[in-house]
């Protein structure tokens, strides 16, 4: 099988990958991860076989609509990587062949968090991830998954 092409990968990333994170307690996660239906999945193996098996591809199940008239949601092959020294060679992709789409302007704020939490892993001041939540937040007014978690 021929190795994906790394603007395809950064293609398929600019509509399909998020930059995300959680926050948990005090603690901020930063995430990438993509998801697709099941049978779909030989393509999310191949983008982790790019990325040289970081992270992990997990099986989601789908799940009953809650509302009648709405498919039944399908099983997913979701991967996600989470630790920092993983993340960093996301970083690396990206910088060198750089998303396209406005999806670019979340990257580099979510970019700026891995690199601090990478810098500052002893010393994580959490106000100024804060605040760099806070500007993600605002370049991705219309998505829920940036809104700005408070205590």
């Amino acid at each position: 099988m021929q190795k994906l092409d790394p603007w395809y990968i950064t293609g398929f990333c600019d509509g399909e990958a998020a930059f995300t994170y959680s926050r948990t307690g005090g603690a901020f996660n930063l995430y990438f991860s993509l998801r697709q239906r099941e049978d779909n999945r030989e393509i999310v193996e191949r983008i982790w076989k790019f990325f040289d098996y970081i992270g992990n591809i997990y099986k989601s199940k789908g799940q009953v609509p809650e509302k009648e008239g709405y498919p039944d949601q399908q099983d997913s092959a979701y991967f996600r990587v989470a630790r920092v020294d993983q993340l960093l060679k996301v970083v690396e992709h990206f910088d060198k062949y750089p998303l396209q789409g406005k999806k670019q302007n979340a990257y580099l704020v979510w970019r700026k968090m891995v690199i601090y939490k990478d810098e500052n892993f002893r010393n994580t001041d959490y106000n100024i991830l804060r605040e760099l939540v806070a500007e993600l937040a605002k370049v991705n007014q219309k998505s829920r998954a940036f809104k700005i978690h408070r205590k």
